[in-house]
């Protein structure tokens, strides 16, 4: 069999300063300039017409369902391939994705675009997650990880403030998203090649292979958080979408509740940057369970003050959640199986997020009459995610060994 493994272990424990500025500058730039496309093409003109937005709406689910392909195929296609020209290979899927719109923004134009900049997306997901796991060495990828959240919200936070200019400009921004795409493709790729990786042996990349992931009880408990916290999370924002109907009292806050969360990231993640890592696990994941619960029922209240505190605390739990995730993803499988578990969170974080979605759908739409009214809906999904979040979070620190915890106090 082929040897498994080439130069040293992807998880230095010194670090790979350059792959690890490129991967975060690939998730600020890379992020921000899909981020401003997508919010400029339904709003901006563009070859002499805007998209209509059932158009536009059918496209933004084909590019959703691109990008979960692009994360499930990245371990089988591009899983022995070094994971900073991986995303150059995204970028490059990205930019191709841009220069369709910039031809035209008609179908099928408008659908060559959500396929290709969503499948760029997919694969960008794991394979990001991958470089700057095994360049941030073992002390420091809790922190680096903190940071990648913190630029990923903020990429999405500057997009739409940049995207009013930018779209002012027409085609010729376009044009210039796309090649700064493309340079950031090639540095990422340029910057990180110096890191050494764990190849997969050959034949250790089919489907099966990714699934048998699955068999590993530490990585699949970690999923199964992975789960309830996005499912937590995407149920919030429809909650907050819907919020004439779930809170008809403070619908018209609805844009001020939507636009704080972000920011509330932000800044709770740089706060927590210098400490985050000595933060004990069994700590940390009670706090975002009681968090996580206490503030989606307090972010189906009345008061103005009580549902920015709801918002405040659940805020909390994203933040410690998150990058915690990606930690504990990486301890729980060998180097070589990186691409394969990051693959899985990617899948497993959109279903959780479309599973919350759909959930929130139905207990606004009223769809059984026994159902209480949404907000009453709403704190009782609350209380039940902080309980799973509880659990779940016993179960991590149960599965996964002291001594493969990456950076944090087992006390």
């Amino acid at each position: 069999m082929e040897n498994s493994k080439t130069a040293v272990s992807a998880r230095p424990t010194t670090g790979h300063p350059p792959a690890v500025a490129a991967g975060l500058g690939f998730t600020l730039l890379s992020n921000a300039g899909l981020a401003m496309v997508l919010t400029l093409l339904p709003v901006t003109v563009l070859h002499g017409g805007r998209i209509e937005p059932t158009l536009f709406s059918l496209a933004l689910s084909v590019h959703v369902g691109a990008a979960l392909v692009g994360a499930v195929c990245t371990p089988l296609v591009f899983g022995r391939l070094h994971p900073a020209w991986t995303l150059t290979i995204a970028s490059t899927l990205k930019a191709a994705g841009f220069a369709a719109v910039v031809v035209s923004t008609r179908d099928p134009a408008l659908f060559l675009f959500a396929v290709l900049a969503g499948l760029g997306v997919g694969v960008s997901r794991p394979a990001v997650r991958s470089l700057l796991t095994g360049a941030a060495g073992e002390e420091r990828r809790s922190q680096v990880f903190q940071v990648f959240f913190i630029l990923l919200n903020l990429a999405y936070v500057l997009a739409p403030v940049a995207a009013g200019p930018v779209g002012r400009a027409g085609v010729p921004a376009l044009v210039a998203l796309m090649v700064v795409e493309l340079g950031v493709g090639l540095a990422v790729g340029l910057l990180g090649r110096g890191l050494a990786f764990d190849v997969p042996a050959r034949g250790t990349r089919g489907f099966g292979s990714s699934l048998a992931v699955l068999k590993n009880r530490a990585a699949a408990v970690v999923l199964v958080y992975t789960f309830a916290i996005y499912f937590a999370m995407g149920f919030l924002y429809a909650m907050v979408l819907l919020y004439e109907v779930v809170n008809p009292a403070q619908a018209g806050h609805r844009t001020l509740f939507l636009s704080y969360q972000p920011l509330a990231i932000i800044a709770i993640q740089l706060a927590l940057l210098p400490f985050f890592a000595r933060v004990p696990r069994g700590a940390l994941y009670m706090t975002v369970a009681g968090a996580g619960g206490v503030g989606l029922v307090l972010s189906f209240t009345s008061g103005l003050v009580v549902i920015l505190a709801g918002l405040t605390l659940f805020a909390v739990a994203e933040c410690l959640a998150f990058p915690k995730i990606q930690v504990e993803a990486a301890d729980t499988v060998p180097p070589a199986q990186l691409t394969q578990v990051f693959a899985l969170v990617s899948v497993v974080t959109a279903v959780g997020e479309i599973v919350g979605n759909m959930t929130a759908g139905i207990l606004v739409g009223g769809a059984a009459s026994w159902l209480p009214a949404p907000a009453h809906s709403g704190m009782v999904v609350g209380l039940l995610v902080g309980l799973v979040l509880l659990v779940a979070g016993v179960a991590v620190t149960r599965s996964i060994a002291p001594d493969r915890a990456s950076g944090i106090p087992q006390h």
